[in-house]
């Protein structure tokens, strides 16, 4: 189960073309399970994606993003971070073994009581995106050419 939450919201953060929503149309069990969640959360902004909805939004001066099943239930929340802000041994990884790479993402995701992080790494020809496993291992997600 576990890893079909994790797959589901992979692909989520990794699949464009999400309708804005005004919090009229957000199911009030979503809005009232966020509020629960994040009650001082400020600067929301709503996404309806038909099978999940979206709330960016702003706590203690940082970005985060919230994911909500049409039932209320939260799927992920995730925030960009720096690479100083990895674990040490994922942060090393970086440096050692991609420095022919740049970061033009970071990303640490809340998924059902686990913690991941999601790197895209580019150089002149490559675009990847690595998925951690634990605090140790990255594994490549996604790979392609530019």
């Amino acid at each position: 189960m576990k890893k079909k939450i994790l797959t589901f919201a992979a692909f989520i953060i990794f699949s464009a073309g999400a309708a804005f929503a005004g919090t009229r149309d957000i199911d009030k069990s979503v809005q009232a399970a966020f509020s629960n969640d994040f009650a001082h959360a400020t600067n929301i902004s709503w996404q309806n994606n038909n099978s999940y909805y979206s709330a960016s939004f702003q706590l203690n001066d940082l970005s985060y993003t919230a994911l909500y099943t049409t039932d209320g239930e939260m799927i992920a929340v995730s925030r960009n971070i720096l690479s100083t802000e990895l674990p040490a041994e994922l942060e090393a990884i970086l440096r050692n073994n991609f420095s022919v790479y740049w970061i033009s993402n970071l990303v640490k995701y809340d998924i059902g009581g686990q913690t991941k992080y999601y790197a895209t790494i580019e150089n002149a020809s490559h675009k990847t995106v690595l998925e951690s496993i634990g605090a140790e291992e990255w594994s490549v997600f996604k790979d392609t050419e530019k």
